[in-house]
């Protein structure tokens, strides 16, 4: 089956070139600038792999591509760029946003290959989402339904989940989001076993008792029971089982089971859980926000700087960082603004720190306090892996 390749560059004359290698093997469009991409992609679309040069006018490569990965999630992403771009494309892909990026001019054999290499993972893609849809969320199905009839309220909270958990996965370049959500949709399961009562005294804040807590809290290892039996859940059984762990817990139960060991899957549902509790209760989400910067230590530091991130509606590709005051350097982006403890504005959120504000600030802590944590925009450089 040929598959839909875009080729993208404002030179009419390497897309000829372009089109004479690669028009026997694959089904073929082009376009001389992003915006013209970015159209063709909207009326021909989905393509399997879009090809783009960095250097365009009106647009860069990065730019376009970054377009095309929120277009189509999809598609697979390959840039073409001169030494000069090296350092760009490399941040560029260190981001998550490319595939693969090559240098010009680029050996024929090597293009060839990685085209290939691209259609390849772009296929892997297809046959994971097609064994999701029609198979597993098939079954998943009738395990979400058995849920919402033996646990309503367990099943209400299941289904407020996946949408933050997916963001917050993506923000941390989490691998096979579809995970993600599976593991928050069936991150409730193991309550079948728990009786409704007791679901219910939880979900309005009500104390449980000592027994009716170590019902409840017994559902992760249930949940993850269950889910385990099932092939190709492994990875979502384990998140399952480790999403009411603290990161730094101390327990005896849990002494060779915390941080690192912790899967990233769980990690990121032990803050979504958290959030939704918080939320349940009537706080706000900076109200949440701030109750569980109290327990800070509870969450893996990157899983709370991405799900800040997500609620405060930062750019994707960046997480909120806290620092002290001392910590603060040239370079830095403001998540928000710094304030002092009256509340005054002194540095406007989105401000990048010099070496002039930087010292206007410090010389205006000697008189006066400043807020802290301050919050700073922090880029993702680096793929989280979920296990």
């Amino acid at each position: 089956m040929k598959r839909k390749i875009l080729l993208v560059d404002d030179d009419p004359n390497i897309l000829s070139s372009y089109q004479r290698m690669l028009r026997k093997k694959y089904f073929l469009g082009t376009a001389e600038s992003a915006r013209e991409g970015i159209a063709v992609i909207k009326e021909q679309g989905p393509f399997a792999v879009v090809i783009s040069d960095f250097r365009m006018p009106e647009m860069d490569g990065v730019k376009f591509l970054a377009i095309v990965r929120k277009l189509t999630p999809d598609t697979v992403r390959i840039m073409l760029s001169g030494q000069a771009d090296m350092e760009v494309a490399i941040e560029a892909v260190n981001q998550g946003n490319i595939f693969r990026f090559l240098n010009k001019p680029c050996p024929i054999d090597l293009f060839l290959s990685s085209i290939s290499a691209a259609v390849d993972q772009y296929e892997l893609l297809m046959a994971e989402r097609e064994l999701l849809d029609n198979t597993l969320k098939g079954s998943i199905r009738v395990l979400i339904d058995i849920l919402s009839i033996v646990s309503p309220l367990a099943f209400k909270q299941a289904s407020r989940l996946p949408q933050m958990a997916r963001k917050v996965a993506a923000r941390l370049n989490v691998e096979r989001l579809w995970e993600i959500e599976l593991a928050a949709m069936l991150s409730q399961i193991g309550c079948v076993t728990i009786p409704v009562e007791i679901f219910k005294k939880r979900e309005q804040g009500k104390r449980l008792s000592e027994s009716e807590l170590d019902m409840f809290m017994a559902h992760p290892r249930q949940g993850k029971a269950l889910l385990s039996k099932i092939p190709r859940l492994e990875h979502i059984a384990e998140a399952i089982g480790d999403q009411l762990i603290n990161f730094d817990d101390e327990s005896s139960a849990n002494m060779n089971h915390k941080g690192n060991e912790i899967s990233m899957l769980g990690r990121i549902l032990k803050a979504v859980l958290d959030l939704d509790a918080l939320l349940l209760t009537g706080k706000t989400h900076p109200q949440a926000l701030e109750e569980m910067r109290a327990h800070f230590a509870w969450y893996d530091p990157d899983v709370f700087a991405a799900l800040e991130a997500e609620l405060m509606n930062v750019q994707e590709g960046f997480v909120v960082k806290s620092i002290s005051l001392a910590e603060i350097a040239p370079g830095m982006v403001t998540a928000e603004s710094i304030r002092d403890d009256k509340g005054v504005d002194l540095i406007q959120a989105g401000s990048e720190i010099s070496d002039v504000l930087l010292m206007r600030l410090l010389n205006f802590a000697k008189f006066t306090s400043v807020r802290e944590p301050i919050k700073i925009l922090q880029s993702v450089s680096h793929a989280k892996s979920p296990y």
